[in-house]
């Protein structure tokens, strides 16, 4: 039996297995609106036809997530746990409206509480799209935390939202300053985004009895974490994809499991 579980976010989808015992094998990353690209992956995750699939799915794209379950039901997968919202996480949380916040964040917590110290509190970046910074307590309790753009979603607004400014792609190579707009535009995003997510974390951090851990995550942690805590930065890839394998463990879904499609949107 295969075991692969899926993450649906906003710009593109990550696919993953498990192994035979139970660990996380490096994830693929699929665009959200190309099925063949889909089809590819899906037949050779599964040359052998009679082995079956079961899958443990996050979603924060319900358009995708729709796609997704008219896929897999498809291609006969009946066994699949759809994770859509903060409140379908096992997770000990103190956060308003759980039932429509993000799956996302929440795994994003539950898999960085397996990774580091207990007993202390921590902070969770994720940078994707958005960039969401996570509060939880010296007890392991999510708190929620902080929404922001990311950085190609503030370089988007910037190009769409203007009649002449160009779409840039900052990161840690971008002046502090520029004499043209293209670099003008590059140091505003990339170091803008660097000076928020300072102060976002001094703000987080301050709050707190002692100085909490600081897991990074996401497709821009790489160059964001560099350029605000250095060398020494803990980035942990694939934190969402770790937090449903370890949902599902608990949960016992879908690795025995409930019915696809997802009843639920969002």
């Amino acid at each position: 039996m295969l075991r692969i579980v899926a993450d649906l976010g906003n710009s593109r989808l990550k696919w993953a297995r498990l192994d035979a015992e139970g660990r996380l094998t490096p994830s693929t990353a699929l665009p959200p609106d190309d099925p063949l690209a889909w089809d590819a992956l899906w037949d050779d995750w599964h040359q052998d036809q009679r082995q079956p699939s079961r899958w443990a799915i996050a979603s924060v794209n319900p358009p995708v997530a729709q796609r997704l379950a008219a896929f897999l039901q498809g291609r006969q997968v009946r066994q699949a746990a759809w994770y859509q919202t903060a409140a379908d996480v096992p997770l000990a949380m103190d956060v308003d409206g759980a039932e429509t916040g993000g799956a996302d964040r929440a795994l994003a917590v539950l898999a960085a509480l397996a990774h580091m110290p207990a007993g202390r509190p921590g902070l969770v970046v994720s940078c994707g799209t958005a960039i969401t910074i996570e509060r939880v307590t010296a007890g392991g309790v999510w708190q929620g935390g902080v929404i922001a753009p990311g950085l190609f979603l503030s370089a988007r607004a910037l190009h769409l939202l203007t009649a002449q400014l160009p779409l840039v792609h900052p990161d840690r190579s971008a002046p502090s300053w520029g004499r043209g707009t293209l670099p003008s535009l590059e140091a505003g995003v990339f170091w803008g985004t660097v000076g928020a997510v300072r102060e976002l974390l001094a703000r987080q951090s301050f709050e707190h009895d002692e100085k909490p851990w600081i897991v990074w995550t996401g497709g821009d942690a790489e160059r964001l974490a560099r350029a605000v805590c250095g060398e020494h930065a803990r980035i942990i890839p694939d934190l969402v994809l770790n937090g449903l394998v370890r949902a599902a463990l608990r949960t016992g879904a879908p690795f025995g499991a409930s019915e696809c499609p997802p009843t639920k949107a969002g």
